[in-house]
């Protein structure tokens, strides 16, 4: 008992240095203790998650993998004591496939959002992948291709609404943010699929109920504090958090949406098929899975994702186009030959889109050198273990692939992948356009790929001609500004110019252009 004793009071006695040879044999044991060191990467980050913390938190992730991946000369990089970046495209299905073991990481936690007080896993969030197949399976269709074209018409409307908006900024020269415009028209774009009514966006010039300011903080804390997943049980998993915001606001916004479309159904108003429809569809089918809640949490996650990727998409492809003008010129002429033609109808269709090869080509290589994802696309490895690349990885060791190194892959898109250029996608081979297909990630890929990739590019393959075909977009070389981000819209009728945000939010906050907007001679009255 006094030998109990005399190391209680040895331990009170030094208890900090207890801690600190506790604080960093643990540091010690993540570095050399993982099984992992024999994989390159930067020192400090083997020991803690706290560098790509920081990483993510100075918005300059994407650029350090590319850098750590073409510097070490490895398709291997240790970003973290548990956690290695991949760039070996040929590896995708085996991570990401129909038949992967490989499952989602702790990471997709952080984006599930509170209802009452509760959190229930999405099909976004979901890591279990039978809980995922179940709650997809009853709306699969309805992301299908087939139904989304009957959407038509809900973009049409809405594209004619942006329209009325840009032709009177054309008209007046008001300057404005380009960017955020395109991203509202996002919005109210969901909000016709979802419910049949625009979300109020485009009519009101704002952003309604600050939900765009709501989606880009949950990215935003997703993102860095994703990299330390643990902090968010301390953070919004905790008891506390829950009774102060037991809903999230964006909950909230789908929530109130989806009772003003009941009411208008209660009211025989409306009857139209949209998203919304289809899940009480769903539900009349599978009571048992497409729970209330589960209709929330389907439209949240459209509402939360939906608006805000297509929304950098587009800000993406109209960057891309004014910074290389012999792009932009060709495609216009595409469009305008094909007008010309009687090819197109009053608002460019989805088939008519997709007979327009050079704008695929824009659109398919803007997405390749701007994805919207900017970290890895985590994965855990399989019970057992495995070996990838001749390096064995212990299981639960956290993997993963960035879009902006897979897109940027020489091997795949030769050696001028930094470059926009459309063409590549024209001249490769059947062959080439598979590989490059395959390691385009912009909507991930496998079972769990982005299940809205459809209504994404049902609207960026619909506005994008449409704008390009009405108006004239271009440089405004000459207008002098101290500001880097500065954009001009030239009025048609007296060429007087005014400066405003182009909209470099999205574009890593490094792009912005000085351009005119101008209604062309083919603009709708």
């Amino acid at each position: 008992m006094e030998v109990f004793r005399e190391i209680q009071v040895l331990l009170l006695d030094n208890w900090l240095i207890l801690l600190l040879t506790l604080f960093f044999t643990k540091l010690l044991f993540n570095k050399y203790g993982q099984g992992l060191n024999s994989i390159p990467g930067p020192f400090l980050a083997g020991f803690s998650d706290f560098w790509r913390f920081l990483c993510t938190t100075f918005s300059t992730a994407h650029e350090v993998h590319i850098e750590l991946h073409r510097k070490t000369n490895s398709q291997f990089v240790r970003i973290g004591p548990r956690t290695i970046s991949i760039s070996d495209t040929t590896l995708i299905p085996t991570i990401y496939g129909t038949h992967s073991a490989f499952t989602k990481s702790d990471y997709y936690n952080l984006s599930m959002m509170p209802l009452d007080g509760r959190y229930t896993p999405s099909l976004f969030t979901a890591v279990d992948e039978r809980y995922h197949t179940s709650i997809k399976r009853p709306i699969a269709t309805a992301y299908s291709m087939t139904t989304i074209i009957e959407f038509e018409p809900l973009v049409d409307s809405t594209s004619a609404l942006l329209m009325s908006r840009l032709d009177g900024f054309a008209a007046s020269g008001v300057s404005f943010d380009f960017g955020v415009w395109l991203q509202m028209y996002a919005f109210d774009v969901i909000g016709e699929i979802l419910f049949s009514q625009k979300l109020g966006f485009l009519e009101s010039g704002t952003d309604v109920a600050g939900i765009m300011a709501d989606i880009r903080g949950k990215i935003s804390y997703a993102a860095c504090v994703g990299q330390i997943p643990f902090l968010d049980k301390i953070l919004t998993k905790n008891p506390l958090f829950l009774k102060i915001v037991p809903t999230h606001p964006i909950v909230t916004f789908t929530l109130e949406r989806m009772r003003e479309r009941a009411t208008s159904m209660a009211y025989g108003a409306g009857r139209k098929r949209d998203f919304l429809t289809r899940c009480i569809e769903a539900q009349a089918r599978y009571p048992d899975i497409v729970t209330d809640r589960m209709i929330i949490l389907y439209n949240g996650d459209n509402v939360a994702a939906g608006s805000d990727t297509t929304g950098i998409a587009l800000r993406t492809i109209f960057y891309y186009l004014l910074k290389t003008p012999a792009c932009l010129r060709r495609v216009v002429d595409e469009i305008d030959h094909a007008d010309k033609l009687g090819q197109l109808s009053s608002f460019v269709t989805w088939h008519e889109s997709t007979r327009l090869p050079y704008l695929q080509a824009c659109i398919k290589e803007a997405l390749r050198i701007h994805p919207v994802v900017g970290l890895i696309i985590e994965r855990c490895v399989p019970k057992g273990g495995i070996v990838l690349g001749g390096h064995y990885l212990p299981e639960n060791t956290v993997v993963g692939m960035n879009p902006w190194v897979t897109s940027r892959d020489e091997g795949v898109y030769g050696a001028d992948a930094d470059t926009f250029r459309p063409e590549r996608w024209l001249e490769a081979t059947q062959e080439q356009l598979i590989a490059m297909e395959r390691a385009n990630l912009t909507f991930g890929y496998g079972k769990r790929a982005c299940i809205g990739k459809n209504i994404s590019m049902l609207e960026i393959c619909k506005v994008v001609p449409q704008l390009l075909r009405h108006y004239e977009v271009r440089y405004f070389e000459d207008f002098v500004s101290d500001s880097n981000s500065d954009a001009c819209i030239s009025c048609p009728s007296c060429g007087q110019t005014r400066s405003g945000q182009f909209g470099e939010d999205g574009l890593c906050g490094k792009m912005a252009s000085k351009c005119t907007f101008e209604k062309g001679l083919g603009g709708l009255s």
